[in-house]
Protein backbone atom coordinates (compact mmCIF):
# COMPACT_ATOMS: atom_id res chain seq x y z
CA UNK A 1 0.00 0.00 0.00
CA UNK A 2 2.75 2.30 1.08
CA UNK A 3 4.82 1.57 -2.04
CA UNK A 4 1.85 2.37 -4.41
CA UNK A 5 0.97 5.73 -2.69
CA UNK A 6 4.80 6.88 -2.98
CA UNK A 7 4.35 5.46 -6.90
CA UNK A 8 1.59 8.08 -7.15
CA UNK A 9 3.49 11.08 -5.49
CA UNK A 10 6.36 10.47 -7.43
CA UNK A 11 4.30 10.38 -10.77
CA UNK A 12 2.29 13.35 -10.28
CA UNK A 13 5.70 15.20 -9.26
CA UNK A 14 7.04 13.86 -12.60
CA UNK A 15 4.29 14.90 -14.25
CA UNK A 16 4.02 18.38 -12.72
CA UNK A 17 7.76 19.39 -12.84
CA UNK A 18 7.51 21.91 -15.05
CA UNK A 19 3.87 23.57 -12.86
CA UNK A 20 6.33 23.26 -10.19
CA UNK A 21 9.25 25.06 -11.41
CA UNK A 22 6.73 27.81 -12.33
CA UNK A 23 4.88 28.17 -9.59
CA UNK A 24 8.50 28.72 -7.77
CA UNK A 25 10.00 30.84 -9.86
CA UNK A 26 6.64 32.89 -10.09
CA UNK A 27 6.39 33.12 -6.04
CA UNK A 28 10.27 33.72 -5.26
CA UNK A 29 10.40 36.04 -8.40
CA UNK A 30 7.37 38.53 -7.10
CA UNK A 31 9.06 38.46 -3.75
CA UNK A 32 12.63 39.09 -5.20
CA UNK A 33 10.92 42.22 -6.74
CA UNK A 34 9.14 42.90 -3.16
CA UNK A 35 12.46 42.50 -1.36
CA UNK A 36 13.64 45.51 -4.11
CA UNK A 37 10.88 47.68 -3.88
CA UNK A 38 11.09 47.84 0.11
CA UNK A 39 12.97 50.50 0.54
CA UNK A 40 10.65 52.95 -1.08
CA UNK A 41 7.91 51.37 1.38
CA UNK A 42 6.86 52.29 4.92
CA UNK A 43 8.27 49.78 7.01
CA UNK A 44 4.87 47.88 8.93
CA UNK A 45 7.77 45.36 10.52
CA UNK A 46 7.27 45.22 14.12
CA UNK A 47 8.71 42.20 16.92
CA UNK A 48 5.10 40.60 19.00
CA UNK A 49 6.67 37.55 20.79
CA UNK A 50 3.74 34.91 21.61
CA UNK A 51 4.43 31.85 24.07
CA UNK A 52 5.11 28.94 22.06
CA UNK A 53 2.63 26.00 22.14
CA UNK A 54 -0.26 24.38 20.39
CA UNK A 55 -2.74 27.63 19.94
CA UNK A 56 0.32 29.46 18.10
CA UNK A 57 1.12 26.12 15.96
CA UNK A 58 -2.84 26.03 15.00
CA UNK A 59 -2.64 30.02 14.42
CA UNK A 60 0.34 29.65 12.58
CA UNK A 61 -0.45 26.80 10.34
CA UNK A 62 -4.18 27.74 9.44
CA UNK A 63 -2.83 31.40 8.60
CA UNK A 64 -0.37 29.84 6.15
CA UNK A 65 -2.90 27.35 4.80
CA UNK A 66 -5.72 30.04 3.96
CA UNK A 67 -2.82 31.53 2.42
CA UNK A 68 -1.59 28.61 0.49
CA UNK A 69 -6.13 27.99 -0.66
CA UNK A 70 -5.54 31.44 -1.89
CA UNK A 71 -3.05 30.24 -3.91
CA UNK A 72 -4.15 26.87 -4.95
CA UNK A 73 -7.84 28.56 -6.26
CA UNK A 74 -6.12 28.95 -9.29
CA UNK A 75 -7.30 25.01 -10.15
CA UNK A 76 -10.54 26.79 -11.08
CA UNK A 77 -9.83 29.58 -13.03
CA UNK A 78 -7.16 28.34 -14.93
CA UNK A 79 -4.35 30.07 -13.55
CA UNK A 80 -5.84 33.79 -12.77
CA UNK A 81 -6.18 33.98 -9.42
CA UNK A 82 -3.12 32.24 -8.65
CA UNK A 83 -1.06 35.08 -10.60
CA UNK A 84 -3.11 37.75 -9.06
CA UNK A 85 -1.86 35.95 -5.41
CA UNK A 86 1.48 35.63 -6.45
CA UNK A 87 1.91 38.80 -7.86
CA UNK A 88 -0.35 40.46 -4.36
CA UNK A 89 1.10 37.56 -1.94
CA UNK A 90 4.58 37.72 -3.05
CA UNK A 91 5.28 41.64 -3.40
CA UNK A 92 3.74 41.81 0.22
CA UNK A 93 5.87 39.15 1.40
CA UNK A 94 8.66 40.22 -0.66
CA UNK A 95 8.59 43.62 1.26
CA UNK A 96 8.47 42.43 4.62
CA UNK A 97 11.22 40.58 3.98
CA UNK A 98 12.84 43.66 2.43
CA UNK A 99 11.79 45.87 5.96
CA UNK A 100 13.03 42.91 8.78
CA UNK A 101 16.32 42.54 6.96
CA UNK A 102 16.56 46.48 7.33
CA UNK A 103 16.06 45.82 10.68
CA UNK A 104 19.54 43.60 10.63
CA UNK A 105 20.58 40.51 8.83
CA UNK A 106 21.81 38.33 11.22
CA UNK A 107 18.48 39.26 13.36
CA UNK A 108 16.11 38.26 10.53
CA UNK A 109 17.98 35.11 9.26
CA UNK A 110 18.23 33.72 13.28
CA UNK A 111 14.44 34.91 14.01
CA UNK A 112 13.08 33.31 10.45
CA UNK A 113 15.51 31.31 9.06
CA UNK A 114 14.54 27.91 10.45
CA UNK A 115 10.70 28.29 9.32
CA UNK A 116 11.20 30.11 6.03
CA UNK A 117 13.30 27.68 4.32
CA UNK A 118 10.22 25.20 4.55
CA UNK A 119 7.50 27.50 4.62
CA UNK A 120 8.31 29.95 1.26
CA UNK A 121 8.95 27.29 -0.71
CA UNK A 122 5.52 25.40 0.58
CA UNK A 123 3.93 28.32 -0.39
CA UNK A 124 5.44 28.12 -3.93
CA UNK A 125 3.99 24.07 -3.87
CA UNK A 126 0.59 25.75 -3.56
CA UNK A 127 1.52 28.51 -6.50
CA UNK A 128 1.91 25.25 -8.49
CA UNK A 129 -0.71 23.51 -7.57
CA UNK A 130 -2.89 26.68 -8.67
CA UNK A 131 -1.14 26.66 -12.00
CA UNK A 132 -0.86 22.78 -13.14
CA UNK A 133 -3.86 22.29 -14.43
CA UNK A 134 -4.18 25.48 -16.64
CA UNK A 135 -0.32 24.48 -17.58
CA UNK A 136 -1.25 20.69 -18.31
CA UNK A 137 -4.67 21.93 -20.63
CA UNK A 138 -2.01 24.44 -22.63
CA UNK A 139 0.46 22.06 -23.33
CA UNK A 140 -1.99 19.31 -24.20
CA UNK A 141 -4.17 22.06 -27.08
CA UNK A 142 -0.70 23.44 -28.07
CA UNK A 143 0.87 19.71 -28.88
CA UNK A 144 -1.91 17.36 -28.63
CA UNK A 145 -0.61 15.00 -26.43
CA UNK A 146 -0.24 14.95 -22.44
CA UNK A 147 -2.33 13.86 -19.33
CA UNK A 148 -6.21 14.44 -19.57
CA UNK A 149 -7.05 17.51 -17.80
CA UNK A 150 -8.60 15.46 -14.72
CA UNK A 151 -5.47 14.07 -14.29
CA UNK A 152 -3.92 17.49 -13.54
CA UNK A 153 -6.74 18.58 -11.10
CA UNK A 154 -5.99 15.14 -9.35
CA UNK A 155 -1.94 16.18 -9.58
CA UNK A 156 -2.63 19.93 -8.18
CA UNK A 157 -4.69 17.97 -5.57
CA UNK A 158 -1.26 15.99 -4.87
CA UNK A 159 0.74 18.69 -4.93
CA UNK A 160 -1.92 21.20 -2.70
CA UNK A 161 -1.49 17.96 0.05
CA UNK A 162 2.05 18.19 -0.09
CA UNK A 163 2.36 21.79 0.51
CA UNK A 164 -0.02 21.81 2.88
CA UNK A 165 2.14 19.03 4.79
CA UNK A 166 5.30 20.70 4.72
CA UNK A 167 3.18 24.28 5.95
CA UNK A 168 2.52 21.94 8.82
CA UNK A 169 6.02 21.06 9.63
CA UNK A 170 7.32 24.39 9.02
CA UNK A 171 4.15 25.97 11.25
CA UNK A 172 6.25 23.82 13.98
CA UNK A 173 9.40 24.73 13.71
CA UNK A 174 7.84 28.45 13.74
CA UNK A 175 6.75 27.86 16.87
CA UNK A 176 8.90 25.24 18.80
CA UNK A 177 12.88 26.22 17.08
CA UNK A 178 12.25 29.74 15.38
CA UNK A 179 12.83 32.08 19.02
CA UNK A 180 10.52 34.00 19.87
Amino acid sequence: MIAGVRGGLAAAWARQRWAVAAGQLLWFACMAIGIACSGGIESAVRVEPKPAGPDLWLEVFLNNAKVAALAFSGVATLGLTTVAFSLLSGLGVGVLIGHAYALGGGQLLRAVGPHAVLELPALGLAVAAGLAPALGLSRRLASGRGAPFSQHVVDAAVLFGTSLAALAVAAGVETWVSPR
